[in-house]
C-alpha cells in the first residue's frame, strides 16, 4: 500500500503535535519519533556529538535536529502526514477507525420473551443466608491466615471456628447497635453494655482476633489489593451462586468508606461517600451484588483481553462475561452510565449476544449526526432525535428533558413513548411530556448499585481498625476522636 506524502514534518512539529494530543485513558499506543541525520557541516572541525550520549533527551536537541523531516511511528506503523490509515494492533493488522451510516427511523428489535427459569431459592432463614455467603470455605480461609499471622508474631494461633463466627456475629450487631468505641460493648454501665456481646466473647479475645484477622500471606506485587484478594474472590463465586436470575442488571461504581492512608484510597466529589475505596460493581434492580472488583487504577483486574477498549468498557464486558458464565444462555440486559458506554462496546455485547443500554457522552458517539444540544434545547420539553445504524445494530438519540442528554441502546428504542410527569419551572406547574422507551429502561433498571449502597447503609458495621477506633469529628476545625 502506498502512503501518500502532502509535506514533511520536521521533528520540532511532530513533538509539538505530540504534546498537546489531550490524555486519553483508552489510547495504550507506542510512539517512536524517527529523526533524519542532519547535513554535514562542511565547517565543523570534528565529527563528534555535542552533548552526552547516554543522556539525550527531548529538551537538549540541537536546533538543527528540530529542522530536520521526521516520521512518527505507533506500533510498527508508520504515521506522516497526508495518511489516514490507524496504528496497527499487536497482531500487526491495520486498525481503521470505524465509520457508521446513519438512518433517522427507529430500532427495530424483535420482543424478547424472558423465559420462566427460576434462580436460587429464595425461602431462607437469615442463618440460612448467613451460612450461604459466609460457609466453611470463607470461614476456613479466615482461621487458617488469621492463625498463621499470629503465629509469625509469636503468638498463639488458636482461633477456631467457632470463634470466627461468633467474632463476625459481634461485627454485624455492631452495625445496628453503635456505640462510639468498641471496648464499651464490655462496660460495667447499663447503659452501654451489650449483654449478647459480652457473654458470647471476652473483650481480650475479641481484641486479640480483630489484631490478627488475616486473610492472604502470598502477596502479588501486582495486585494492589493482593491482602484480601482470596476473600473477593471467593465472595464473589458465592453471590453469583445464589443470586436471583433476572433479565436486567446495572454497572457502576460504588464507595467503601475509609479514611486512612492507602494508595487506593479515591476521593470523588459530590457523592455519599466521598473518601474510601471504590469499587466496580454489578447489581440487581433491588441492590443483590451479583460481582465487586476494587478499583486500583490501570491494574484493576478486569480480562485483559478488553484492555484496548478501555477501562469503562472493560469492566462492562467482565461483568458480562460473568453472566455469561451462569450457562443458561439468555439475552441479559445490562444497563450503564456515560462513563462506560461507546460505540466500540455496544457492538462487543451486541456480539456477545447480549442487550445494553446507556447514557453516552456526545464526543463518543461517532459522529452521529444528531441536532445541535443548543437547538434541541429550542424545541418544547420532550423532544427527540435519533439516529441508527445502517445494520440497525444499535440506537443513539438525544432527548430533551430538564437537560439535553444522550443514550444509545442495542435492544430498545424510541417507541412506545411513555409519559412523564415533570415539574415546569417557567408555569409554576406539574407538567406531562412524552419520554422515550429506552430512557425509561434507564430510569428504571439504573438504580441497582445505589439501591445496595443504600441497604448496606442502613446496617454498617460500626467497629474499625484499631488505630482509627472512635469516630472523628470536625470541630472548631480541628478533628477530635471522641
Amino acid at each position: 500500500m502506498q502512503i501518500k506524502i502532502i509535506r514533511p514534518l520536521a521533528a520540532h512539529e511532530i513533538l509539538d503535535a505530540l504534546e498537546n494530543v489531550s490524555d486519553n485513558e483508552e489510547d495504550y499506543r507506542e510512539r517512536l519519533i524517527c529523526i533524519l541525520p542532519p547535513p554535514v557541516d562542511p565547517d565543523c572541525l570534528t565529527d563528534e556529538d555535542s552533548g552526552e550520549e547516554d543522556n539525550v533527551t527531548l529538551n537538549n536537541l540541537p536546533r538543527n535536529i528540530l529542522l530536520q523531516p521526521a516520521e512518527v511511528m505507533i506500533r510498527g506503523q508508520i504515521m506522516v502526514s497526508g495518511t489516514e490509515e490507524e496504528p496497527s494492533d499487536s497482531t500487526g493488522r491495520t486498525k481503521r477507525r470505524r465509520t457508521y451510516a446513519w438512518r433517522k427511523r427507529d430500532l427495530a428489535k424483535n420482543p424478547v420473551n424472558w423465559p420462566d427459569v427460576q434462580g436460587a431459592c429464595q425461602d431462607k432463614r437469615p442463618i440460612e443466608w448467613f451460612e450461604n455467603f459466609l460457609d466453611e470455605d470463607v470461614i476456613s480461609l479466615l482461621v487458617s491466615e488469621s492463625n498463621k499471622y499470629a503465629v509469625k508474631k509469636n503468638l498463639p494461633g488458636d482461633i477456631t471456628t467457632e470463634d470466627m463466627k461468633c467474632f463476625i456475629g459481634i461485627l454485624l450487631v455492631s452495625g445496628y447497635s453503635w456505640l462510639p468505641r468498641r471496648r464499651m460493648y464490655w462496660e460495667n454501665t447499663p447503659d452501654t453494655k451489650n449483654e449478647l456481646i459480652s457473654s458470647a466473647m471476652t473483650r481480650d479475645r475479641f481484641d486479640f482476633i480483630f489484631r490478627h484477622l488475616h486473610v492472604n500471606d502470598n502477596l502479588d506485587l501486582q495486585d494492589k489489593y493482593t491482602k484480601v484478594r482470596p476473600l473477593v474472590t471467593l465472595l464473589n463465586k458465592k453471590f453469583l451462586e445464589f443470586s436471583p436470575l433476572e433479565e436486567h442488571y446495572s454497572v457502576d461504581e460504588a464507595m467503601i468508606p475509609y479514611y486512612g492512608r492507602h494508595g487506593c484510597k479515591q476521593h470523588i466529589k459530590g457523592k455519599p461517600i466521598r473518601y474510601g475505596f471504590k469499587a466496580w460493581v454489578g447489581a440487581t434492580r433491588l441492590g443483590y451484588v451479583l460481582w465487586m472488583e476494587p478499583y486500583q487504577g490501570a491494574t484493576t483486574m478486569c480480562n485483559p483481553i478488553y484492555k484496548e477498549l478501555g477501562l469503562g468498557a472493560s469492566v462492562v464486558l467482565t461483568f458480562c462475561d460473568v453472566l455469561i458464565s451462569r450457562g443458561f444462555d439468555l439475552p441479559y440486559h445490562v444497563v450503564f452510565d456515560n462513563f462506560f458506554t461507546g460505540t466500540p462496546l455496544l457492538e462487543e455485547i451486541t456480539k456477545k449476544g447480549l442487550r445494553c443500554t446507556g447514557t453516552v457522552r456526545e464526543n463518543r458517539t461517532s459522529s452521529c449526526p444528531l441536532i445541535t444540544s443548543k437547538l434541541l434545547k429550542k424545541k418544547e420539553r420532550g423532544a427527540v432525535d435519533y439516529r441508527t445504524t445502517h445494520d440497525n445494530t444499535f440506537i443513539i438519540a438525544k432527548w430533551h428533558d430538564n437537560n439535553i442528554f444522550s443514550i444509545a441502546s442495542n435492544a430498545v428504542g424510541i417507541n412506545p413513548k411513555q409519559s412523564a410527569k415533570r415539574f415546569s419551572q417557567s408555569e409554576k406547574r406539574n407538567i406531562v411530556i412524552e419520554e422515550p422507551h429506552m430512557v425509561s429502561i434507564y430510569n428504571k433498571y439504573m438504580g441497582g448499585v445505589d439501591r445496595s449502597d443504600e441497604n448496606i447503609s442502613h446496617y454498617r458495621i460500626g467497629i474499625r481498625v484499631s488505630g482509627l477506633s472512635g469516630l472523628r469529628v470536625l470541630n472548631g476545625g480541628r478533628f477530635t476522636k471522641l
